[in-house]
């Protein structure tokens, strides 16, 4: 039972869950501590959620099984295929849970189906033939980053706070740079398999330049809100200074802006398969950073 639960990435789908959750309760705030539980969409928000987790899931399936030679080199002690699951198991095992995935869609609404339906559809090609190709590939798992944020709205009646868009375009960016340390580490194994992903293109020097380029953006970004937030009741003379106006900007300048310095820095040093799994981890933290930052924007 254990391998049929390691394989569905665990953790990564967690946070997907974790995600969806803490955007629909942080749109749905009337106050810092008063949450309008009647603007969640009972039991659509629930089927939303399911619907991204299990195609999620379906998607680490069929990546891992037009993995499996790569793996044996990037990551012999982890494989899962073959050793503890049947190819034959595996290929049914994807099949029900992207299929419950995808009426969990439709019976939450057709616009959501029509998305899980092209969801899946698009990461079955990526794992087949986009992942090879390199930022195309890397492109795809960022947009899909995102949309796990952006979809999260269809759950809820009225979008109280929380900025879906704008944490849908920073999830999107972080995601692209920690792809692409992803095939800076795995590039031993997709060089045997003649993949043609940036690093193996343009090397690990221009990959590095490449997700620091994608870092600072997101740093100006971050800096340039906090400074919008910062200022705003004072532009607005009627609108009164509250908490949000200074928690929300500190949390991210003093939280999530160190952080992603400090990936910069680690990327700019990396030239090992180590250094990059340990970047990859490091910004899967400040992913989850980042998100627990929406319940400190303004209710």
């Amino acid at each position: 039972m254990r391998p049929y639960l390691a394989i569905l990435r665990p953790n990564n789908i967690l946070l997907t869950l974790f995600t969806q959750g803490v955007f629909m309760i942080a749109a749905s705030r009337t106050s810092y501590f008063t949450i309008d539980w009647t603007n969640i969409i009972w039991p659509e928000s629930v089927l939303i959620i399911l619907t991204c987790c299990l195609t999620a899931a379906g998607g680490y399936i069929i990546n891992d099984l037009f993995d499996v030679e790569t793996d044996h080199i990037n990551r012999p002690n982890k494989r899962i295929l073959k050793r503890d699951i049947s190819h034959k198991a595996a290929i049914v095992y994807y099949i029900i849970l992207t299929a419950i995935g995808q009426i969990c869609g439709y019976y939450a609404g057709l616009g959501i189906g029509l998305f899980a339906s092209a969801i899946a559809v698009l990461l079955y090609f990526y794992s087949s033939d986009l992942k090879a190709m390199g930022l195309p590939g890397n492109s795809l798992i960022a947009f899909m980053s995102g949309s796990v944020i952006y979809i999260a709205s269809r759950g809820i009646h009225e979008i109280h706070s929380a900025y879906f868009a704008e944490y849908a375009f920073l999830a999107f960016l972080l995601t692209m740079a920690r792809e692409l340390m992803k095939d800076a580490e795995d590039i031993e194994g997709d060089k045997e398999q003649d993949c043609e992903t940036f690093p193996i293109l343009h090397g690990t020097r221009k990959t590095n330049i490449l997700s620091n380029v994608i870092l600072a953006l997101i740093v100006i970004f971050l800096v340039t809100a906090a400074y919008l937030l910062s200022i705003e009741p004072f532009l607005n003379i009627k609108s009164p200074i509250e908490i949000h106006h200074f928690l929300f900007p500190t949390f991210l300048l003093m939280g999530l802006v160190p952080m992603i310095l400090k990936s910069m820095w680690m990327i700019a040093k990396a030239n090992k398969k180590r250094d990059y799994k340990k970047i990859s981890k490091w910004l899967k933290l400040t992913m989850l950073v980042g998100l627990i930052s929406v319940l400190f924007s303004a209710p």
